[in-house]
């Protein structure tokens, strides 16, 4: 279960994407203090760091689309590790 520093750096994340801005730590920093929640110092660079590159959008509008391939698409990243290099 997520807890609420997670969920907290999530949501803003989420919003400066639906904002197109990028996602950066002192961006989600920023929009935290001005929500007045506060979390621990690491985790809006740690969440800027992870969504680092990727198109949040893109992500989001992904997931509904290929809802019904869940096993497989988990399945497949697994295998790949199990295989012996």
């Amino acid at each position: 279960m997520a807890d609420v520093d997670d969920l907290a750096c999530l949501y803003t994340a989420l919003i400066l994407a639906d904002d197109q801005v990028a996602i950066t730590g002192e961006k989600i920093s920023t929009l935290l203090k001005a929500a007045a929640v506060s979390v621990e110092p690491n985790w809006p660079g740690l969440f800027a760091k992870a969504l680092n590159g990727l198109n949040v959008r893109d992500l989001i509008t992904n997931v509904r689309s290929s809802a019904g391939a869940g096993p497989a698409t988990v399945a497949a990243p697994v295998a790949a590790a199990a295989a012996p290099a």
